[in-house]
Order: C-alpha cells, then sequence, then structure tokens
C-alpha cells in the first residue's frame, strides 16, 4: 500500500466512513459538522427579517450583503476545526505515529485528511453559494467553493502545525475563528483594504464585491485569492514538518 493508495475510491470511502463513525461519538464534533450546515439555510430564510431590521433599527439597507461572506466562510472555520483536532488527537493518542511507520506514512494519512476536509467543505459551499450569494454565477460558486475549501484546510493544519495538545488546540480556534470576519474588510472603500490581504479570508469579501470601488478586475482578484491561499498553506506545511508527531 502506498500513499496514493489513499485515494483509491473505494478505500478513500472506507476512510472517510471511519472518520464520520469518529465524530459521531463526539457530541462536541457533530454539533460542529451539524452547524456548518445550517448558517446558509438560516441565511435564506431570514435575509429579508434581517434586512428588515438593519433598515429600521440603524438605517443601513442590505445589511444581509455584509452577513453573507461570514455565512460562507464560517463553515470552513467548523469543519477545518474538527479536522485539526482529529489530527491533534491522533498525534497525542499515538495512532499518527504508529501511521508513520507504515508504507502510506504520516504525509500519505495527512494529505488524505486534508482532501477530504477540501471536499466536504467544497461540497457545503456549493449547496450555500445559491442560498446565500444567488446573484453569483456557477463560474463564482465554483471558485467560491476552491478557495473555501482552502479556508478548511488552512484551518485544520493550523491546530496541529502550531498547537501541542487538544488544549492549545482549543485555545488556538477562538483566534483563528476571527478569520471568518477578515472578508468584511473588502467594505472599505480605499485600496489601503488590500493590505489585508495577506490573511487569506480577506479574498472571499473581494470576490463578492462588498465595496462599491473596485480597483483591480475579477480575474486579478482570483489569482491574488489563489496565491495567497497556496502562499498559507505552503508556509502552514513547512511549519507542521517541523513539529514532532
Amino acid at each position: 500500500m502506498t500513499a496514493l493508495s489513499l485515494f483509491a475510491p473505494r478505500r478513500f470511502l472506507r476512510l472517510l466512513a471511519s472518520d464520520a463513525m469518529n465524530i459521531a461519538r463526539d457530541p462536541m464534533l457533530l454539533f460542529a459538522i451539524v452547524m456548518s450546515l445550517v448558517p446558509a439555510a438560516g441565511f435564506y430564510f431570514g435575509r429579508e427579517a434581517m434586512d428588515a431590521a438593519a433598515l429600521d433599527t440603524f438605517g443601513l439597507g442590505g445589511f444581509s450583503r455584509y452577513v453573507a461572506p461570514i455565512v460562507l466562510v464560517l463553515p470552513a472555520m467548523l469543519v477545518g476545526w474538527v479536522t485539526g483536532f482529529l489530527l491533534l488527537e491522533d498525534r497525542d493518542d499515538g495512532p499518527l505515529l504508529a501511521v508513520d511507520v507504515t508504507p502510506v506514512g504520516k504525509g500519505g494519512f495527512l494529505a488524505y485528511r486534508i482532501i477530504a476536509t477540501i471536499l466536504v467543505t467544497a461540497a457545503i459551499t456549493l449547496y450555500a453559494a445559491p442560498l446565500v450569494v444567488p446573484q453569483a454565477g456557477w463560474g463564482t460558486a465554483a471558485l467560491l467553493a476552491l478557495l473555501i475549501g482552502a479556508e478548511a484546510a488552512l484551518a485544520a493544519v493550523v491546530l496541529p502545525a502550531i498547537a501541542r495538545n487538544k488544549v492549545e488546540g482549543l485555545a488556538l480556534t477562538k483566534l483563528t475563528n476571527l478569520a471568518s470576519i477578515v472578508p468584511l474588510i473588502a467594505v472599505v472603500p480605499s485600496p489601503w483594504r488590500y493590505l489585508a490581504g495577506v490573511v487569506p479570508s480577506y479574498w472571499i469579501g473581494e470576490l463578492l464585491q462588498l465595496s462599491g470601488m473596485s480597483y483591480l478586475p475579477l480575474p486579478a482578484v482570483a489569482a491574488l485569492a489563489i496565491a495567497a491561499h497556496l502562499g498559507a498553506a505552503a508556509a502552514l506545511f513547512w511549519l507542521l514538518g517541523r513539529t514532532r508527531g
């Protein structure tokens, strides 16, 4: 068996089923997965009431437009946290060390977990996009699915890359969750807002064109978004490679 053999359809699905059973046994992890499906539906059914309340209270029209990127990114934080926590458990309890001496290796197992995380989150995004941003075409929805899937992968890798145990992982989660509100910086009608582009999730807000003033064409925004996610992934995987276990 090699690392690539993990991605044979039957074996990949078997591993997914095994992870699903592990998640189902832990109420906290199961709750996070279920909650990743809730925001889009809640947004869809509550959009009109939200906009009406914001208009009456603050005189702000189209408030739901600013909530949309948070609704899209939040599932990535939840699914990524579940994967990261599973990786921390496997490292703390020993299974990850055992896998490292097999032909699959720790790298192969990590690749399976990350790709599974991306696929699950991308599927959730494709379900959520028509509910949250119905004005976006399928091309934009597909790009959002790719980028938000990458967001989940980053949220997963940052836990074992930085946290030394599950307690530190829970504390770190409070910080990483701030990434879900960074897309709102794209509202700022100034080119200085692009400084926030070092945080990959910022580009989700830019793709949704939250500001009425755009300084870059959409293809350039898409390219920068992909570059930011790839750069962050390279840095985190390098950091993960320096950690023990």
